[in-house]
């Protein structure tokens, strides 16, 4: 059945928390959650733990899969406010973020993965102070590679011959305009996130999941931007993104590309089911399908939508002039 997850328990697989209390406060000034999202080896997780409970995050969140955790209830113990969310079946890296979102204590949520580092020389009292004032979808990183070279990681639109174009560029300045969190990286709005619907886990390929939230984001009314203060390092090098046309992108185009503004509401044209169909020729009942689901996705969120993706791109467009 093809359906378009609406909220963030929508597509949730079955897991199991374990360790700190829910809600456990932490130092005044710091609202923020922290997520780490598990990839790689766990040779100095310890260490990682340590240099991160004594930024007096409210609480820690690992999301692992079930395998082998020998360590956790030594690790709790040394870390009160530590917690693994232990994943009991194979999940989407959205998925992940939207379990680790829910399961947050604090009104904001940071999301870094196990094999990345923190610069801590911006993260100052004022600077939480402007994360509560500006209370943004979500605030991403400056990041760097393991050699300290810059990553472009704010995501812009462009239209090239009426086909849309996804241009990676390196952040100038602060408050830089993206279209997605670079790697899901980022510290998200527990409110808004969950407002929005959060990653839709129907979407397995990484790239066109970031891309269909932050699209959304915005159509919807929704800012990610860049912080300059916020500065992450990879261990090594990022990973290599999937752009390729798949079944993902159809779902992203449905959702995000075909939709128009009209007035106050937004919708998704029976006149654009030809256009579909045409590119799905093998399978037309299928496409017939999803585009059933499409359709009826965009009715029930048409008054969510601000703009459609010509005038965002316009938009951006005329900003960056």
């Amino acid at each position: 059945m093809n359906t378009i997850p609406i909220t963030l328990s929508d597509g949730a697989v079955p897991y199991t928390v374990v360790g700190g209390s829910r809600g456990t406060a932490g130092p005044p000034g710091v609202p923020v959650s922290l997520v780490i999202l598990d990839r790689g080896p766990r040779l100095f997780r310890s260490e990682t733990l340590r240099d991160f409970d004594k930024l007096g995050f409210d609480s820690i969140l690992c999301v692992e899969e079930k395998g082998e955790l020998f360590d956790v209830e030594t690790l709790c113990q040394r870390f009160p406010r530590l917690r693994f969310i232990v994943l009991g079946a194979p999940a989407d890296m959205g998925t992940r973020v939207n379990i680790a979102i829910r399961e947050s204590s604090a009104p904001y949520v940071f999301v870094l993965w196990n094999d990345m580092g923190l610069s801590t020389a911006g993260l100052s009292g004022r600077f939480f102070e402007r994360l509560v004032e500006q209370d943004l979808l979500c605030l991403a990183p400056f990041l760097s590679s393991g050699k300290g070279e810059p990553i472009p990681t704010a995501a812009t639109p462009a239209l090239h011959h009426s086909s849309l174009k996804i241009l990676p560029l390196s952040a100038g300045k602060d408050a830089t305009a993206s279209l997605y969190p670079f790697d899901y990286c980022g510290i998200y709005s527990k409110e808004r996130f969950t407002l929005l619907g959060g990653y839709d886990g129907r979407l397995a390929n990484p790239f066109w999941q970031r891309l269909d939230f932050g699209f959304r984001a915005w159509l919807w009314g929704e800012e990610i931007r860049l912080a300059q203060a916020l500065r992450v390092n990879y261990d090594e090098a990022p990973p290599e993104a999937d752009e390729s046309i798949d079944a993902d992108y159809r779902w992203f185009w449905l959702k995000n590309v075909a939709p128009q503004f009209r007035g106050d509401t937004a919708v998704l044209s029976r006149r654009r089911r030809l256009e579909y169909l045409l590119s799905r020729r093998r399978e037309p009942l299928q496409a017939l399908a999803e585009f059933k689901a499409a359709r009826e996705w965009v009715a029930l969120n048409r008054y969510r939508f601000r703009s459609d993706a010509n005038s965002l791109v316009d938009l951006w467009e005329d900003d960056a002039r």
